[in-house]
């Protein structure tokens, strides 16, 4: 089992890539740009930097944020968090194995992936693949799928309508938790565009979290709406936390992202603690780290907040919760759209869903809850 203990220095090693041994042909929440152009999932985003001028200072550590070491026996295997049973890749496209799959291991951040199989993008048919995941202790996870190379229909495809959007009004998300031991709230990123707080407190809407910065893409903004947000919020009296949406894979990204964001913290009163959203997992492998690696990683996140007075609560879903992160007694805000969760760890918000509907905002919002008796000087009691 990987312990955290208190101790300050953290190593995140490099990603040199997946190696194959076969022929073949080459060929998911808040994952967008920040303050200029539209943009898709896999699309380089155009972002409007974050502010440059007289950031605040990263401090040093303070020495007792956690470090997870490595343990003296590695006898666990790497594992799958991304396998389709089956990938489809049009008859002349390229295939990239590592567009289609995402894997982890504990220790090492270089997993070998090893492919058995060929795939030739320009003969339509099914291509059967097996693939192994080697770490350097020598643990292996074997799997398999199925590459289906097509040819396009000429017909253009067929029409078909669409499912009936779900929605879930506010007042019925409240009445799901009655406890007097919770407040409501909701999180908001630029997507819920205008929004009228006034109404939404009116709704009964006791808090919100606001997306502040994103990383992604190897680009880094501020959310374009998050300077309008905070404003409006705050004058409407709702109780006010941030989060910061993450890629970042080393301690040089992310001591210069901290540095970015404590600048847009500046001057503002958050009620609330400051977000660590990291949940791009589809294909981990990419940014070369170990769940060592990533959970230091927020320990280091944690200290640096913590020590320019703001308290950090971690993000997660309950999946990657139970697989990948050791909260190391810092609060979980987490993520599981059920309407009763099954999460046995500690948590101290709960992002219920995302489809909620509140007065106030046009667009879905996802619905939160917190515990008042977390937060005593807020709420009073114990």
């Amino acid at each position: 089992m990987l312990v955290a203990t208190m101790v300050t220095a953290i190593t995140v090693a490099s990603f040199t890539g997946c190696k194959t041994r076969s022929t073949e042909t080459e060929g998911m929440r808040d994952g967008d740009d920040i303050n200029t152009s539209e943009t898709t999932e896999e699309t380089e985003p155009s972002a409007t930097p974050t502010p440059t001028n007289t950031p605040t200072p990263t401090p040093s550590p303070t020495p007792a944020i956690p470090h997870m070491d490595l343990p003296e026996v590695d006898d666990t295997a790497p594992m799958f968090l991304n396998l389709p049973e089956t990938v489809y890749i049009e008859e002349g496209g390229e295939f990239n194995i590592d567009k289609h799959i995402g894997y982890i291991d504990d220790c090492d951040s270089n997993v070998e992936c090893i492919i058995d199989g060929d795939v030739d993008t320009s003969t339509s048919g099914s291509y059967p693949l097996t693939l192994t995941l080697v770490d350097d202790a020598g643990n292996t996870k074997s799997g398999s799928m199925t590459v289906k190379v097509y040819v396009p229909s000429s017909s253009g495809g067929g029409g078909g309508g669409s499912d009936e959007h779900k929605t879930l009004a506010y007042s019925d998300f409240m009445d799901r938790y009655p406890d007097s031991d919770i407040a409501y709230g909701i999180d908001v990123s630029r997507y819920q565009g205008d929004i009228d707080f006034e109404k939404v407190k009116a709704a009964g809407c006791e808090f919100v979290m606001l997306r502040s910065m994103i990383y992604n893409n190897g680009e880094l903004g501020v959310d374009r709406k998050f300077e309008e947000y905070y404003v409006d919020a705050k004058a409407a009296g709702l109780l006010i936390g941030v989060y910061y949406y993450s890629t970042d894979s080393n301690l040089e990204e992310l001591h210069a992202h901290c540095d970015e964001l404590l600048a847009v913290l500046e001057g503002k009163e958050l009620d609330l603690p400051v977000a660590f959203d990291w949940e791009s997992w589809s294909h981990f492998q990419k940014y070369g780290m170990s769940i060592i690696d990533i959970n230091n990683l927020f320990y280091e996140f944690a200290g640096i907040m913590d020590a320019n007075g703001y308290s950090t609560i971690l993000y997660a879903s309950k999946y990657y919760l139970e697989i990948i992160w050791e909260p190391a007694g810092y609060d979980v805000w987490l993520a599981h759209y059920v309407k009763e969760t099954t999460y046995e760890g500690d948590y101290t918000m709960w992002q219920t869903g995302s489809i909620g509907r509140i007065d106030g905002i046009s667009e879905d919002v996802d619905t939160d809850i917190l515990f008042k008796s977390r937060y005593p000087e807020l709420f009073g009691g114990t």
